[in-house]
């Protein structure tokens, strides 16, 4: 252990290291370095010490599980890891190795009781970003997809434009943040090391990388098409490793680059290329098969857009929107996305319910909300797809022409080849779980989140059987908190108050005089539930006190008016989609006066 550079030598210090208490302990503190794989602490170990990130990335595992070691979480640049048994006097809970070669500094459990003897404000101040980062406990999810500072952009082939994508990428990055960018070429100019010598493998040039990293919020490390040294040197200064490969292509990687990515112990990505003049986004499935990935991306090079959606994945910027079931209340969530076209908020992942799987899944192909309008006008209102109804033995409606009417619209396209990420919901009524649809073809998934019980027929998956995902699932925030990496945006479209007669009645009216009545010109309908409200109602009746929970775990939630609109008034379409764009507008300028536009992270590339 050696003593630690001067804690003043950066102002931008992230989390623990740029505060001022943290910042007086420096003659307290003593340095320690660690290679990939190596571990800080064990489970059961006492708490001495706590120690906070310089550079590079730790992980914390449970160990003993049914299932071998799980995964607590990951601990990147200026975040604390020891603090608890630290405070507490219990042993560690968790065992804590390094993913990456990571220096941190150490505080003795002794200094920093004399510090807090010295200073009691120091132990306030210190608890206080503790809980700050602790409060992400109750997102593990989120917690383990922590923002990565290195990444590592290895090219799958030698076909790869891999500069030209690495320069593209670090503009995106760049639009707010320093960003430090290398390839081999670049370490000759400036280090003198050539591609065919050793000196890729030398402290002298990972501590110099190190120092770069230090001077700028990310760093970019371009890798060979093969496992040369210096791709051997980004995969171990990177907290992500981003493959790049070509959509159209085969999915193949080199055999020696294939092992030497799958041996590291980093969290890996998948960008696909493709060119949507030659064809869409496919074969994403074959390209998965080759490793296990956390997330991929479809980039087409020739757009700038995909670029930043890129950057706001890899950086914890990405907006997520989710959303959810109500029929043809559901269509409210096309004036949600006219709104936030017109206000030019980008949505990175889509996620939904029923009719919100339906509506998803087009935004989620990259349509726009004009388009999607028309498409939806065109299946559920001018097509009638919904009012085929049938002897009910087993659904009120045959679903053929619902059926139909996706195979049209969706085609033969896969959830993986969507160029948006994209997830919906379904019920397993065989399992009685939660089924989340990220792979696979679109049509069949979405057609089981839109499988009300009793209203449509279910789908088939083997030997299961699913149905709509409002039984188990009608706002999937939480879903999308584990898929997302920044804001969470909701539109729930279950109205608070529904279901209530308009009078008292002594006796519930007989069928045909309720019919009468809807029909009577002369008359005032009667304000009683059908059988299709009765039966929604029914199905997703428990996930009420849920989609409350949900509701408040959104970041930002849009609640368009439900007007009074009927589960089935698909006839409403543009009252419904008209009112909910002017809602979902007044929303967006509350939330804009309190200062929360999203920003892309990424000013001015350094190349040095």
């Amino acid at each position: 252990m050696t003593p630690p550079p001067p804690l003043h030598a950066d102002a931008a210090r992230p989390g623990l290291l740029g505060h001022p208490a943290f910042r007086s302990l420096e003659s307290e503190l003593t340095t320690v370095r660690l290679k990939g794989g190596e571990t800080l602490l064990l489970a059961g170990e006492p708490g001495d010490a706590l120690y906070v990130v310089v550079f590079g990335r730790l992980r914390a595992l449970l160990s003993g599980g049914p299932w071998g070691d799980r995964v607590l979480g990951e601990i990147g640049r200026g975040e604390s890891v020891g603090e608890m048994a630290l405070l507490t006097g219990e042993p560690r809970s968790a065992t804590v190795v390094a993913v990456r070669d990571t220096e941190l500094v150490k505080l003795s459990s002794d200094a920093f009781q004399r510090l807090v003897q010295r200073d009691p404000n120091v132990m306030l101040d210190l608890v206080r970003l503790i809980i700050a980062r602790y409060q992400r406990v109750i997102r593990p999810s989120e917690r383990y997809q922590s923002v990565a500072v290195a990444l590592a952009l290895v090219p799958c082939t030698a076909d790869v434009p891999i500069k030209n994508f690495s320069g593209d990428l670090v503009r995106a990055l760049s639009r707010t943040r320093k960003v430090f960018a290398m390839d081999a070429d670049g370490v000759e100019r400036h280090r003198g090391v050539r591609a065919d010598e050793s000196g890729f493998e030398s402290p002298e040039l990972a501590g110099w990388l190190q120092e770069q990293e230090l001077r700028h919020e990310y760093a970019v490390y371009t890798a060979d098409p093969r496992p040369s040294a210096w791709t051997r040197m980004c995969v171990r200064q990177a907290d992500l490793v981003l493959l790049v490969g070509a959509a159209g292509g085969v999915a193949q990687m080199d055999r020696g680059l294939l092992h030497l990515v799958r041996a590291d112990e980093t969290r890996r990505e998948l960008a696909l290329l493709y060119d949507p003049v030659r064809q869409a986004p496919q074969h994403a499935a074959e390209w998965l098969s080759l490793l296990p990935f956390t997330a991929h991306h479809h980039v087409d090079p020739a757009q700038s857009r995909d670029y930043e959606r890129l950057a706001r994945m890899l950086t914890g910027h990405a907006i997520g929107l989710v959303l959810g079931g109500g029929g043809a209340r559901g269509l409210a969530h096309i004036g949600v996305i006219q709104a936030l076209e017109e206000a030019r908020i980008p949505v990175d992942l889509v996620g939904g319910t029923s009719i919100g799987a339906v509506i998803g899944g087009q935004l989620a192909s990259g349509w726009t909300s004009a388009r999607i309008l028309a498409e939806t006008r065109k299946m559920l209102v001018e097509g009638g797809s919904l009012n085929d109804y049938t002897v009910p033995v087993i659904a009120l409606l045959r679903g053929r022409r619902f059926f139909g009417m996706l195979r049209k619209l969706y085609g033969d396209r896969r959830i993986e080849d969507l160029p948006i990420g994209y997830f919906c919901i379904s019920t397993n009524l065989s399992q009685s779980t939660c089924m989340v649809h990220r792979s696979g073809l679109l049509q069949k998934w979405v057609a089981a989140s839109m499988a009300v019980p009793g209203m449509g027929p279910p789908i088939f998956d083997g030997r299961d059987v699913l149905v709509d995902g409002g039984v188990v699932n009608n706002l999937p925030v939480d879903i999308m908190r584990g898929f997302a990496r920044g804001p969470v945006f909701a539109s729930n479209v279950s109205p608070r108050v529904e279901m209530r007669l308009d009078r008292e009645y002594p006796d519930f009216p007989s069928p045909w005089r309720v019919l009468f009545s809807w029909v009577n010109p002369w008359g005032t309908p009667m304000q009683v539930p059908g059988i299709a409200s009765i039966l929604t109602r029914t199905v997703s009746l428990r996930q009420r006190t849920a989609e409350a929970v949900e509701q408040d775990d959104a970041d930002l939630l849009f609640e368009p008016p439900s007007g009074g609109h009927r589960f089935l008034d698909w006839h409403a379409f543009d009252r419904i989609v008209d009112a909910s764009y002017h809602s979902a507008m007044a929303t967006l300028e509350r939330w804009s006066r309190q200062g929360n536009p999203p920003s892309l992270p990424g000013t001015g590339a350094q190349d040095v």
